[in-house]
C-alpha cells in the first residue's frame, strides 16, 4: 500500500497490526514512513524516534534526519544526519538529506560545499541536482549549465538533471536561444524514453461547443506569484461554459488557497499523488483540458503530462519557455513575449497561442500602500531590483554598473528573500566589487509583510530588470508603486516579458533594444527629475486602466483560448 502510494490504506492497515507488532523495528519504521507521506509530523517525528530507539541504524537514523527536516527543525536534523556522515562519509543519502535540509533554510554555500564533498565519492544525479541547485541560486548559471551538461551526458535517463538543464540554460547570459530550446526537446526526449505506458479511461464527446472542463494544475496555488496572475481568471470565468477544477500538489495553504478555492469549481488536493495517480484523477473527473501552471520550476507536474493526462493540455504562466514535452499542445504567450515568427514556432514544442495585446493580467494586493517618493536629502538618484538574486549574474552586474558609474552619486538597492544568506550577499557583492561599484550597492533587508515590502519602492527612482531572465511579479509590483523599469528585449520568451508588461501599460519608451541603449536609457531618466515625477504620480493609473488589470477582458480571452483549442482537438 506504501508503495503504491496509498498511506491511508496503509495506515489503517498498520493501525490493526498495532497490538501484536507494536515493539518491531520494521512496524514502527513503516508506521514513520506512512505519517510521513501523509504530513502527519507529530506522529512521524514520535514512530521515527522510537525507530532509532529498537534499531539504531544508517536507514533508521536518516530517515529520522528526513522527518526532523521536514518538520523544520533543521539544527537536530543536521546533527542527525552528521552522526551517520561521520562513520560513513560516502553515505549518498545521508549526504542529500543534509543538502536538501540546508537548501530549505537558504544556506546555499553549506549546501555547495556539502554537494562537493560528496562528488568525490562519486557522481550520483540527486547529488547532482542539489549541486546545480545551489549554483542557481548564487547566480551562476554558466557553472550550472556546465554541470549538468556532464550530468546528462552520465545519466541520459534522469529527466530531473534534464529538466533543471534547461532551466539553467534559459537563465544562461550568452548562449543562443536555439541551444536552449534544444535543452528543453532534451527533457521532453528523456520523459518519452522513461515514461510507463498510459491510457487514460476518459474517451470526451468531441462537441467543439459543449461546457468544458479545464483542470488547473499547481504547486503554487498559494500566496505565490502564479497565484496573482490565476485569480482574474477564477474570478472571471463564465460558469456557464467552463467548469474549472484546482488541484494543488503543495500541502501550504494560506489566505489566498482560501480565497482561491471559493472561487474555483472544484477543487481536489492533489499532494503527494505520484504520476499515474495525478493522470487517474483527471481521468475521473473527466477532465477535458489540462492547465500546467509551473513548468519546469519545482514542484511542477510535467511528468505526469507527458502520460497525456487530458485531451488537450496547455501550459501558461508559471514558466518562461516551452515544456519540451511532446505532449504538451499548447503554450499561453503573447505577440511581444514570442514574435509571430517562424524561427519563434520552431523552437517550441507545443503550439503557441498568442493572447494579445498581453498574456498576464496581475491582481494587485490589496494592502499596497499609495506611491510615494522618499529620497533622501542628497536627492541623488537610486536604481533598484527586487528580484531573486539568482537572476543577478555577472553578466548583469558588469552592465549595472555601467549605469552606476555614468551617473555621478547614484546607487543600488537589492531586495530578496535568497539574500538573507550571508554566502550569497557575499558572491552577489563581489561581482560588483570586481566592477569597482560595491561601495554603490545596498541589500535591503526582506521584510515580512507584502505592504512593507511594498512600501521599500519609496526609496526606489528606477527599477532596472535583470537579463536574460527578467522579472515578472516584481516587474508589476514596481509599476503599481510609481517606479519606472527599464527593461532589455532580449530573444526568448523569459528575456520579453518585460516588453510585454511595459507595452501594456502604455510605456515602450522604457523597453531597450540592446546593452547599450540598455545603458542610455537609465541614464538619461535617473537624469530628469520632472520624467520620474510624473512617473511617479501617473503610472498606477496608467496600470489600472491598462490590459493588465482587465480581469474580465483577460478573462474572456483567455475563455476564447481555451474554446480554440478545444474545437481544434474537434477537427474545427
Amino acid at each position: 500500500m506504501y508503495d503504491a502510494n496509498r498511506p491511508e490504506q496503509a495506515l489503517a492497515l498498520l493501525q490493526r497490526l498495532g497490538a501484536r507488532l507494536g515493539a518491531d523495528p520494521e512496524y514502527v519504521f513503516l508506521m514513520s514512513q506512512v505519517h510521513l507521506r501523509m504530513f502527519n509530523m507529530p506522529q512521524a517525528e514520535h514512530f521515527a524516534r522510537r525507530a532509532v530507539q529498537l534499531a539504531r541504524t544508517p536507514v533508521s537514523l536518516i530517515h529520522l534526519a528526513v522527518v526532523l527536516a521536514v518538520g523544520e527543525k533543521t539544527e537536530e536534523s543536521l546533527a542527525v544526519v552528521d552522526q551517520v556522515l561521520a562513520g560513513d562519509p560516502g553515505n549518498v543519502n545521508a549526504r542529500l538529506v543534509r543538502c536538501n535540509a540546508l537548501m530549505a533554510r537558504q544556506r546555499i554555500s553549506e549546501t555547495l560545499a556539502t554537494c562537493e564533498e560528496g562528488l568525490r565519492y562519486g557522481w550520483h544525479p540527486e547529488l547532482c541536482v542539489s549541486y546545480a541547485s545551489a549554483l542557481m541560486s548564487l547566480g551562476e548559471p554558466e557553472r550550472c549549465a556546465a554541470l549538468l551538461d556532464e550530468a546528462v551526458a552520465r545519466f541520459p535517463d534522469e529527466v530531473s538533471l534534464a529538466s533543471l538543464r534547461a532551466m539553467a540554460k534559459t537563465a544562461h547570459p550568452t548562449i543562443s536561444p536555439e541551444e536552449v530550446a534544444q535543452a528543453h526537446r532534451d527533457f521532453g526526449a528523456a520523459v518519452n524514453r522513461v515514461k510507463p505506458a498510459y491510457t487514460s479511461a476518459y474517451v470526451p464527446e468531441k462537441d467543439a461547443e459543449r461546457r468544458l472542463r479545464v483542470g488547473l494544475v499547481s504547486p503554487d496555488l498559494r500566496r505565490h506569484s502564479v497565484a496573482f496572475f490565476v485569480e482574474p481568471l477564477l474570478e472571471h470565468f463564465d460558469r456557464e461554459r467552463l467548469e474549472i477544477v484546482c488541484y494543488p500538489t503543495n500541502p501550504i495553504e494560506d489566505e489566498v488557497t482560501k480565497r482561491l478555492k471559493r472561487l474555483a469549481s472544484r477543487w481536489r488536493p492533489a499532494v503527494g499523488k505520484i504520476e499515474l495517480q495525478l493522470a487517474e484523477m483527471l481521468a475521473e473527473d473527466r477532465i477535458d483540458i489540462a492547465v500546467d501552471l509551473a513548468g519546469h520550476t519545482e514542484g511542477g507536474s510535467l511528468l505526469a503530462f507527458g502520460l497525456r493526462m487530458a485531451p488537450v493540455q496547455a501550459t501558461y504562466c508559471g514558466y518562461p519557455d516551452s515544456t519540451g514535452l511532446t505532449q504538451m499542445d499548447w503554450r499561453v504567450v503573447d505577440s511581444h513575449t514570442d514574435p509571430a515568427t517562424a524561427e519563434v514556432d520552431a523552437r517550441a514544442t507545443e503550439r503557441l497561442w498568442r493572447l494579445d495585446p498581453c498574456f498576464l493580467c496581475y491582481r494587485p494586493p490589496e494592502e499596497a500602500p499609495t506611491p510615494r517618493l522618499a529620497r533622501g536629502m542628497d536627492g541623488a538618484v537610486t536604481f533598484g531590483s527586487f528580484n531573486a538574486s539568482r537572476k543577478h549574474n555577472r553578466h548583469v552586474c558588469a552592465v549595472w554598473s555601467k549605469i552606476l558609474r555614468a551617473v555621478p552619486n547614484s546607487r543600488l538597492v537589492l531586495k530578496a528573500q535568497d539574500l538573507k544568506d550571508a554566502s550569497i550577499r557575499a558572491r552577489l557583492l563581489g561581482r560588483f566589487e570586481a566592477e569597482g561599484t560595491a561601495d554603490r550597492v545596498q541589500i535591503l533587508e526582506a521584510p515580512k509583510s507584502l505592504a512593507a515590502h511594498l512600501e521599500l519602492y519609496a526609496q526606489v527612482d528606477i527599477g532596472l530588470d535583470p537579463f536574460p531572465y527578467q522579472g515578472t511579479t516584481t516587474t508589476c509590483e514596481a509599476l503599481w508603486m510609481g517606479v519606472p523599469v527599464v527593461t532589455m528585449a532580449g530573444h526568448t520568451h523569459a528575456g520579453r516579458v518585460g516588453v510585454s508588461l511595459l507595452s501594456a501599460v502604455g510605456a515602450p519608451e522604457l523597453i531597450a533594444q540592446s546593452e547599450e541603449d540598455f545603458v542610455a536609457r537609465a541614464v538619461a531618466l535617473a537624469g530628469d527629475g520632472a520624467r520620474l515625477a510624473r512617473y511617479r504620480a501617473e503610472l498606477r493609473g496608467m496600470v489600472a486602466a491598462s490590459p493588465l488589470l482587465d480581469g474580465q477582458g483577460f478573462c474572456r480571452r483567455m475563455e476564447g483560448a481555451l474554446r480554440g483549442m478545444w474545437r481544434a482537438y474537434c477537427g474545427q
